[in-house]
């Protein structure tokens, strides 16, 4: 009886883990496409059922792909165009060389970044934050959070504009600044006035 109680309790006990571990694991799955593992026929397979539009280009040279190439989802991405989505303005959905999904860029009305901020403090692990820089350089106010090896950023990158970036750890660096144009070369610098010596 005692053996049986004891064997039972172990159950519980492994079963509550496993259940939580199985909860914790699970990676970001945006619009219902999960990073690191939807392939690039279940994505356009979902894009369909949403009767969202796209058109693919080639990462590197950003060329448009013809829809009978057969390089298509190999190291490409699609540029989406949400429909009834209200403050939502494109999607870039990233593969990698095996047409797996990498990465996945959110363009959105600045308007949403303290929504989308509390509902991402809700699911995700604070990473870091740095809420104090400038638009249009590579110091933007950005919040950033992770789930399992995937991290998701928030990016204020304009007035008007802010991202949000789902990319497998190992390509944040790759991914986290695509297609962000920096200002700062091209600021004309003030004159220095004869005062400011004094200073």
């Amino acid at each position: 009886m005692r053996k049986s109680s004891v064997l039972m309790a172990h159950v519980m006990i492994l079963s509550i883990i496993l259940g939580a571990t199985a909860y914790a694991g699970d990676p970001p799955k945006p619009f219902g496409l999960t990073i690191g593992k939807t392939s690039y026929a279940q994505t356009l397979e979902t894009l369909q059922q949403r009767q969202w539009t796209y058109q693919e280009y080639v990462k590197k040279q950003l060329k448009q792909i013809d829809k009978n190439d057969p390089a298509r989802g190999k190291n490409t991405f699609l540029l989406v165009k949400p429909k009834d989505t209200e403050g939502l303005k494109n999607i870039m959905v990233f593969f990698g060389g095996n047409s797996v999904l990498e990465a996945l860029i959110v363009g959105m009305d600045s308007t949403l970044f303290y929504v989308i901020w509390d509902e991402l403090e809700k699911k995700y692990d604070f990473v870091d934050k740095n809420l104090e820089g400038d638009y249009f350089s590579s110091d933007y106010p950005r919040i950033l959070w992770q789930k399992e090896n995937v991290y998701v950023e928030l990016q204020k990158v304009s007035s008007h504009r802010i991202r949000l970036v789902y990319v497998e750890k190992r390509l944040f660096e790759n991914f986290k600044d695509f297609l962000h144009k920096t200002y700062e070369p091209y600021r004309p610098k003030e004159a220095k006035k004869g005062w400011m010596d004094d200073l």
